[in-house]
Formats: structure tokens, sequence, C-alpha cells
């Protein structure tokens, strides 16, 4: 079964959508379907038109309701092939409550099926349009370990460091400064903890603030984008890693890859990260900057706590987010949606 995937993002691999669609179609070819890929920031519409047209897929799947929905509408309206669509958290949160809400409701409208990563982000879309219930799916996400550069990480490190790391793209959604107020006042309870943020700057204006934040804060440094080659270094080093967004869509890549590495969660308590954050048992949740702090601080203390939540999270991704799981689900979708 041949499967075109439409993608906002692919390059560099770093990007939630990238690794997200670059997972996925790799075990889809394991799963017996034959993916290719077709990224909007490499490709036109025209471009990704005049490739499906060649290709003649069975299915368009595209990702993100409105960015690669909009073209997936289009282009399997010209080539009369059935669309799905994966939802991937701006388009839920972002782009159905703003100036772009009728042009993507048109998109899941339209498309045969749609997918979200976690029943929460369903329940989110089908409580305001009842009309999409039927079609909607949850089809958690699968997760890979990234690449463990040991040695690239040992560098970045001095011995005795307590080190709270936060991956994520700088922009407004990621609300990375949050973390510096009160991770600032447990440094000067604890002159050993350290903050790292790596990923791209997304949002010129954002990134320039955020790095002036940390400029400020000697305790915190910038790691700049960390290739999926050894970004796994630093989720085997830190101490705990961090999650501050201000909405996900579902289950975040580095909240997966953190638990996949044993390691322990501090994260925001929202409908994304509830999925798979339980409280006390898989991680810890906080609602506000003093919620952090406290948090933060029983980390840091609490050895045995950070081993319990890091060994729980681990089982929880054995168990519940394989991506031979995820890709055979996807391939059983295809399959329904054709008939």
């Amino acid at each position: 079964m041949k499967i075109a995937l439409i993608t906002p993002y692919h390059t560099p691999p770093v990007r939630g959508n990238a690794v997200t669609v670059r997972r996925i179609a790799a075990h889809l070819a394991a799963a017996g379907c034959e993916a290719a890929v077709y990224s909007l920031d490499a490709m036109t519409a025209a471009d990704i038109l005049h490739g499906i047209r060649q290709a003649a897929p069975a299915v368009i799947h595209a990702f993100h309701a409105h960015l690669g929905g909009r073209v997936a509408r289009e282009v399997a309206r010209a080539v009369g092939v059935p669309y799905i669509v994966t939802l991937t958290g701006s388009d839920v949160y972002e782009a159905l409550e703003d100036g772009r809400r009728e042009e993507t409701l048109a998109v899941l409208h339209d498309a045969a099926a749609i997918v979200a990563f976690d029943a929460s982000v369903k329940h989110h879309i089908t409580d305001h349009h009842p009309s999409l219930a039927e079609k909607t799916r949850v089809i958690p996400q699968g997760v890979e370990l990234p690449g463990d550069d040991f040695h690239w990480g040992e560098e970045r490190f001095e011995a005795g460091e307590f080190v709270f790391f936060l991956p994520a793209g700088l922009r407004p959604v990621k609300n990375v400064g949050f973390s510096l107020p009160p991770l600032a006042e447990l440094h000067r309870e604890e002159p050993r903890v350290r903050l790292l943020v790596a990923g791209l700057i997304l949002d010129e204006k954002y990134g320039a603030t955020v790095l002036a934040e940390l400029d400020r804060h000697p305790f915190a440094r910038y790691l700049g984008v960390v290739g999926r080659d050894a970004i796994g270094a630093l989720y085997r080093r830190a101490d705990v890693i961090l999650n501050t967004s201000r909405f996900e869509g579902g289950m975040a890549n580095s909240v997966l890859e953190a638990m996949a590495f044993g390691r322990p969660v501090l994260a925001a308590d929202i409908e994304g990260n509830r999925s798979i954050v339980l409280e006390g048992k898989t991680g810890l949740l906080y609602r506000d900057e003093g919620e952090f702090l406290r948090k933060a601080r029983q980390l840091l203390e609490d050895d045995a706590l950070r081993r319990h939540l890091g060994e729980r999270g681990s089982r929880l991704v054995q168990e519940r987010f394989s991506p031979e799981r995820e890709a055979v689900a996807y391939r059983e979708l295809y399959g329904r949606v054709l008939g």
C-alpha cells in the first residue's frame, strides 16, 4: 500500500513534527506500507501535487490540520484519493481558535479520518464539534531513543552538578523562560543546580528574549540545536527533564524520550502532559511557579523519588508507546479508510 505523508517540517530532524513523521515513515515500511514524505519546508504545494500524481498513493496522510491538512485537502481533490489528518497540537489549540478556524474546520470535515495522540485531545475537538467524533481515532505516539553520544554529553557537564534539562524549540508556546525564576531561587539554596536548554530558535523575538534572560543567570545555559545523534546523552546525564509548554497535542516527544531513558519528569499540568505524566507515579506536574519550585526542590533532595519516577516512566513507555504498534494502527486505519 502506497501512502503519501505531508508534513509541515522535516528538516532539521529535531522539530517535533519531523521526529514524528520520520519515525512513522520508517515503521510503516516495516509494517508493509510504502511511505513517501512530502515536506512543506522543502517543497511547494504544486511540487507536492506533482509528486503525488506521479506516485499514485492509495491514501494521503497529513500532519497538522491547518499546515499539512490544507495541502492534503487540495491534492486529494485533484487526484481523487482520500486523506486523513493527524492533529499535532497548535492546530487544535491555536488554529481552531483564531482566524484560521473556518479553513481548519473545513479540512477536518472533509478528511476521511482524524487522528489524535490522546483521548483528551479527541475530546477537546469533539466536545466543540460533535460531528467529527465518529471519524476521530486515538493512536498514541510511539517513541524511539535518540542517539546517545556519551562523549559529546560528558563535555557539557561538571562533576557534582544537578541538572534540569529543558529540550524545546524557542517559541512562545514552549514557555521556556518560565523555569528561570523558580530555578534561580533553588540555585540560591543549592549552588550546584543547573539549567540546560536545547532547541531551535523558532521565533526570533521570543528566542532573543529567552537568550537574554539565560545570560542574566549564570547557572543556566543554552546549548543551541542538539542533533538527534547526541541528545540522548543529555537525557541520560540530566537529573530531571522539564516540560513547560502551554499546550501539547498529546504526549510530547521530549517527555516520551525522557521516560524511555528512565529520567524523572517535571511538567506543566496541561492536557497533553497529563496523558502520560501521572502525578507521583511517572512524573510530577505543576500548576504555578510556587508548585514548580516546591516539586523541583523535592526532586533535588529525594534520590529515591527520582529513581521511582524514572523506573515507572520507563515501564509505561515500553508497555504503551511502541513505534511498531503505532505503525500497525495507522496501517489498519488506512485499510478502513479504503473500505
